[in-house]
């Protein structure tokens, strides 16, 4: 099902000064339109990481660029070890064995013409199998990619930068925030539901039905400013519960029982719900205490044979 680009552009465009550009806008929506070709039903939290790297490693372009674009083409000739496959895309794809793959996975000549990864659509693929099958980092548990950091009892928007770069202290907090904006602002064209849970993330959307004996109040805006309620089973992220034995996420459940509450109780334009949402999430994603609980509930990781690093990137 496809995310309402109205209602993501308006959520997202205060990150950008409040004003996008038409290449923010293409680059943006060659990202989503990837995404719903790609994995429509897949974890939102996903797409909403890759849109905060790019965010961050295209210094909120949201376009692909050429590392270090700021600079000429003999500096990167004279000083990159790696030319001419150095840093392009939205992820910045280094290295030839990493061109031939992505060139492999998009059906085109990366290695003869690697400025070809510069194409919106091809950066976006790349990005997403990159990503997906960890293609830049491993260590002694195995390739670093989404799945690690995003399932349904791990949430570490944190930790996922070492998907790309490593850990970068202040980095890495700040990628994680703007994960927070982006997912708060991916919303389905078709509610699932009415109400409050329609502004919420797709994966904060699915009720439980009986499977919690503490239904919480859905809020619903009516047009004037004023907020009713309706009993309603919690909500849950989609996937929280694989089996009747599983676990759910206990920050994606609080921040949906935290909203909601809130919302409940207080009036609140429409629009800054997915904000809301956004800061409770991430203040909740930082809580030690919390996280230690997430820690408990996951199970022991397959440990792979891998090198500590792939090879290297540029930072």
């Amino acid at each position: 099902m496809p995310f309402d680009r109205t209602f993501f552009f308006n959520q997202v465009r205060p990150m950008f000064g409040g004003r996008l550009t038409q290449g923010q806008v293409d680059g943006m929506s060659a990202i989503v339109d990837e995404w719903e070709q790609r994995l429509p039903d897949g974890d939102p939290r996903w797409l909403a990481y890759m849109l905060a790297t790019t965010f961050h490693e295209t210094a909120r372009q949201m376009t692909p660029v050429k590392e270090a674009y700021w600079l000429s083409e003999n500096w990167r000739r004279r000083n990159l070890r790696y030319y001419p496959y150095y840093g392009r895309g939205y992820v910045q794809l280094t290295w030839r064995d990493n061109y031939r793959r992505a060139g492999d996975h998009v059906g085109d000549n990366l290695v003869d013409h690697p400025d070809l990864a510069l194409r919106p659509h091809y950066a976006a693929a790349i990005m997403f199998v990159g990503m997906g099958e960890g293609w830049f980092r491993s260590d002694s548990r195995g390739r670093h990619s989404l799945s690690r950091y995003f399932k349904h009892n791990v949430n570490d928007p944190v930790g996922a930068r070492a998907i790309i770069n490593g850990y970068e202290p202040g980095i890495a907090e700040a990628i994680a925030r703007y994960h927070a904006r982006f997912l708060g602002a991916l919303r389905l064209v078709v509610p699932v539901r009415a109400g409050l849970e329609a502004a919420f993330a797709p994966e904060l959307v699915q009720g439980i039905g009986t499977r919690s004996a503490n239904p919480i109040a859905a809020a619903h805006y009516d047009g004037d400013s004023e907020f009713t309620e309706t009993p309603r089973t919690p909500l849950l992220p989609v996937g929280a519960m694989d089996n009747d034995t599983a676990q759910p996420d206990p920050i994606l459940q609080m921040t949906a029982e935290i909203v909601t509450g809130f919302v409940s109780n207080n009036k609140l334009d429409p629009s800054r719900i997915s904000e809301l949402i956004a800061d409770v999430y991430f203040a909740l994603s930082n809580s030690d205490d919390l996280s230690r609980r997430r820690q408990l509930a996951e199970p022991d990781a397959e440990y792979l044979e891998g090198s500590e690093e792939a090879e290297p990137r540029a930072a």
